[in-house]
């Protein structure tokens, strides 16, 4: 990747935010197919669902629940990685990067777009967008891809003028795609605003 995911981010809030304040974009050239999202049911986390073991990851504006052999590493309180479990030769699966920052105007598409825009310029390959994901309410889009070590995906939900994002790098040596979709699946329905 030419951009790490950070300074994606802040390209990503810049852009929205000029956008939002009637500057154009030129939406840039040759971006791959993306399927029409369509939203999902809601899933919610009950009390009982999610194990009791389970630890708390917050930003500043929501919060996620990870098992309790994954570690977190806080970076101020707009950002926190999600690391998964060490293996026997202390290697981790890989790691999602929770974070969120200002937006300003503008709706959840156009940030789907420049996030696809972002993803592109990064040499993101086989990038497809999925259908959207319904979270305890708060409506997430849903963009697929790789890269010749990692399995990534990119989820983007709107709080007012914040953009939250969990951007997942999963590694190909340790997971296959199945296994990269159940533990993303295991982290994601949890999230809730705070």
């Amino acid at each position: 990747m030419t951009m790490s995911r950070a300074s994606a981010m802040a390209a990503l809030i810049l852009s929205v935010a000029l956008a939002g304040a009637g500057c154009s974009s030129s939406g840039g050239g040759n971006s791959p197919e993306t399927a029409e999202p369509t939203p999902t049911p809601s899933t919610s986390p009950s009390e009982s669902s999610v194990p009791a073991d389970w630890k708390v990851a917050a930003i500043e504006e929501a919060q996620v629940q990870i098992p309790p052999d994954w570690t977190t590493e806080q970076a101020g309180k707009w950002t926190v990685s999600l690391v998964a479990p060490k293996d026997a030769l202390g290697s981790s699966a890989g790691f999602g990067t929770f974070l969120s920052g200002a937006l300003g105007p503008g709706d959840l598409e156009k940030a789907a777009e420049y996030e696809k825009d972002i993803l592109v310029e990064d040499g993101a390959e086989n990038l497809k967008r999925l259908p959207d994901v319904t979270v305890d309410g708060s409506v997430f889009y849903h963009f697929q891809y790789e890269t010749g070590r990692t399995w990534n995906d990119s989820y983007g939900t709107k709080d007012g003028e914040k953009l939250i994002e969990i951007n997942w790098d999963l590694s190909k040596t340790s997971l296959d795609r199945t296994e990269a979709d159940a533990m993303i699946a295991k982290v994601l329905p949890t999230f809730q605003l705070l």
